[in-house]
């Protein structure tokens, strides 16, 4: 009894002590914690703050900034009333006298038109030509304020993956100066169009594809580069539910062309031949019976009418004939012969090979001019 009662005894003084031995180096720790914060503090008290300032501004919100500075609404009036909108390019100032290039589809049938600049200042413009093929117009106006045109770059040199802008004024005047970013999906695309709305593709157009978004009323806006420069004129997307992200401009190589003989002369100047024609492989054979086209042919195009004294009366060509070839290459559709006439100049000489009720036969043809 006496041993058991000594164990327990032992037993609570070792606890007792180990209580101690653990409060004191907790309260050694605590010491050492404390005072080692304040002594810190007051070693450090003549420290200075730096602030540090964060720069979101990059080279791109630069070039964002320029190109809407040289981006314009264009507003098309009819009957005195805002008839539809679009966007356009400073492309040339010349002393007050500035030149915008915008699409003639914007345009087209504009009884009147004003250009709106980035700092709100509406301008009456003039309109000194425009090509329906190369869906290219060129504005002029004077101005009593400060404006600044694009640089212009070399659409040749772009590379599929090469990140763009596209600035313009989607869905009206009022998103005047939107900016999409995206990439060159691909830097050349041959795009086939209907120009006169009769539900045929008469016309291919070379284009830059991009999946910047382009929207409404961005038609005649700027596709510009990483470097600020402008490599395109916005045209035209591809509208439908199950497609995204294939927007369509022209380059701008292929635009200045046009521009600066519409600054020269007021207009494109293209070949002519004087016919009209329509394409055999649109039509069945109970369309051409309907239509009294007697032919049983199903591809070339139809001479449905000659100008008098034009470069077709003149080479004998005659309408109900079918036209087969245009310089050796074949003419599938009326796409086939614009793109080959339209690859010529007003005054080459060209060989048809026609076919008069079954007979095949060549001319020479001297093209006019438009």
């Amino acid at each position: 009894m006496m041993k058991h009662m000594n164990k327990n005894k032992l037993f609570k003084i070792f606890v007792v002590l180990l209580l101690i031995v653990s409060l004191g180096c907790n309260g050694f720790l605590m010491y050492k914690v404390l005072g080692g914060n304040q002594s810190s503090g007051s070693s450090n008290s003549n420290a200075t703050v730096q602030k540090v300032n964060y720069d979101v501004q990059s080279d791109l919100t630069e070039v964002i900034e320029s190109a809407k500075t040289s981006t314009v609404g264009v507003a098309v009036y009819q009957n005195n009333q805002l008839a539809g909108s679009g966007s356009g390019v400073i492309y040339k100032v010349d002393g007050k006298t500035v030149y915008v290039i915008t699409n003639h589809h914007v345009i087209e049938n504009a009884q009147s038109i004003e250009v709106i600049y980035s700092n709100g200042e509406s301008v009456k413009a003039e309109c000194l030509g425009s090509d329906e093929y190369g869906d290219i117009a060129v504005l002029k106006m004077t101005v009593n304020f400060e404006v600044s045109a694009f640089k212009v770059g070399d659409s040749t040199l772009l590379e599929a993956g090469e990140p763009v802008l596209a600035v313009g004024s989607p869905l009206g005047i009022e998103y005047a100066g939107t900016v999409t970013q995206g990439i060159v999906s691909a830097p050349s695309r041959t795009v086939s169009v209907d120009l006169n709305d009769d539900g045929r593709e008469d016309w291919d157009m070379n284009v830059i594809q991009t999946d910047a978004a382009i929207n409404p009323g961005n038609s005649g806006g700027a596709l510009v580069n990483a470097a600020g420069e402008l490599v395109g004129i916005t045209s035209m997307k591809l509208l439908s539910e199950e497609v995204e992200g294939m927007g369509f401009a022209i380059p701008i190589n292929d635009a200045l062309k046009l521009v600066e003989e519409i600054i020269d002369t007021g207009k494109v100047n293209r070949p002519t031949i004087g016919i009209s024609a329509l394409s055999l492989d649109s039509y069945s054979s109970y369309e051409l019976y309907m239509y009294r086209i007697q032919t049983n042919l199903n591809k070339g195009i139809y001479v449905a009418d000659v100008q008098s004294n034009s470069p077709a009366s003149k080479a004998g060509i005659q309408a109900g004939d079918v036209i087969t070839q245009f310089d050796g290459k074949d003419i599938e559709s009326y796409k086939d012969f614009l793109t080959q006439l339209y690859s010529k100049n007003p005054g080459d000489t060209v060989k048809l090979t026609i076919n008069r009720n079954g007979s095949t036969s060549s001319v020479n043809v001297t093209l006019g001019s438009s």
